[in-house]
């Protein structure tokens, strides 16, 4: 009887011991969807099937964790050591945008749009460039000429605290003046930092040195504010706000781009935004207020 006992205790034990082995093995399939996933190399998607995995086989979960956590290891690895060897001018995402403008406020008129949005995003720092274009004829005359370039570095401090130092050019005849320099340095915050939206804000110190259509020139301090925030609404449609003001004791300035974009078809978009550029002490008889409508054609790449 005793013996009986022994062994029928033996039996349990390793009923106990190898069973729970057995069940968290993650079935062949249920393996094989996960890689195929993984290989789309989408975060989103791997997540989701991951997800649907665990809801399937509950045994497995905590193999399937394991397994997903491996992989976006291997894959964040990958992704830095391709981030260390690339030089300066590799690496650049971005997109280019041509469409049709109209113009309120010191004119009225009906033209041409064009821009170009370029970003590096390394380890430590990150780089943007941006370019604007807007040209209108209106009558045989020039009734809306705008140029405007910019170029921004971050240092990360985090994934959410950064430095910032950003320069820009601008020659708007039509705000009043023929030319603007702005060097800013300062420091910024990402507040939202999830895959479907993300806000950021940015402030500090800046320099402007403007030349005005009346042949005034002023070299002022400024202080900088911007906040930049983007929505994804819905597969394919996104909503973005980019506002900056420059307080400063001649003329303060406040830019803001109101932006939707809408997906059609593999790398292109259709972009329809709202530029508002307001001075609060333009040269005589000109409007504070200036606005500019777009509809464009979006290409990333």
């Amino acid at each position: 009887m005793k013996r009986m006992m022994f062994g029928t205790s033996l039996a349990m034990v390793a009923v106990l011991t190898t069973s729970p082995a057995q069940a968290d093995q993650i079935p062949d399939k249920v393996a094989a969807m996960i890689q195929a996933a993984a290989d789309t190399g989408n975060a989103a998607t791997l997540k989701t099937v991951a997800d649907l995995a665990k809801k399937t086989n509950p045994q497995s979960a905590a193999e399937i964790d394991a397994m997903v956590a491996s992989i976006q290891n291997k894959v964040e690895a990958k992704r830095l050591a391709k981030l260390r060897s690339q030089s300066f001018f590799e690496g650049w995402k971005g997109h280019g945008q041509a469409g049709g403008s109209i113009a309120t406020g010191n004119t009225s008129s009906k033209g041409l749009s064009l821009g170009l949005d370029l970003t590096k995003n390394g380890i430590h720092w990150r780089h943007t460039i941006n370019a604007t274009f807007d040209y209108a004829r209106q009558n045989g005359q020039t009734a809306q000429k705008r140029y405007f370039a910019s170029y921004e570095a971050n240092y990360k401090f985090s994934d959410r605290f950064y430095a910032l130092g950003l320069v820009s050019w601008e020659n708007n005849r039509f705000a009043g003046f023929n030319r603007r320099f702005s060097e800013n340095i300062g420091l910024g915050y990402s507040v939202i930092k999830q895959p479907d939206m993300t806000l950021d804000l940015e402030g500090g110190p800046a320099l402007r040195q403007t030349n005005y259509i009346t042949g005034e020139s002023q070299n002022e301090l400024a202080g900088r504010a911007a906040v930049d925030y983007s929505w994804k609404i819905a597969p394919g449609i996104t909503f973005g706000e980019n506002a900056t003001y420059y307080a400063q004791a001649h003329d303060s300035t406040l830019t803001s781009t109101t932006a939707l974009t809408m997906k059609l078809n593999g790398a292109l978009s259709l972009q329809t935004s709202f530029l508002i550029n307001h001075e609060t002490n333009p040269p005589i008889d000109l409007e504070k207020t200036n606005t500019l409508s777009r509809l464009t054609l979006v290409y990333g790449f």
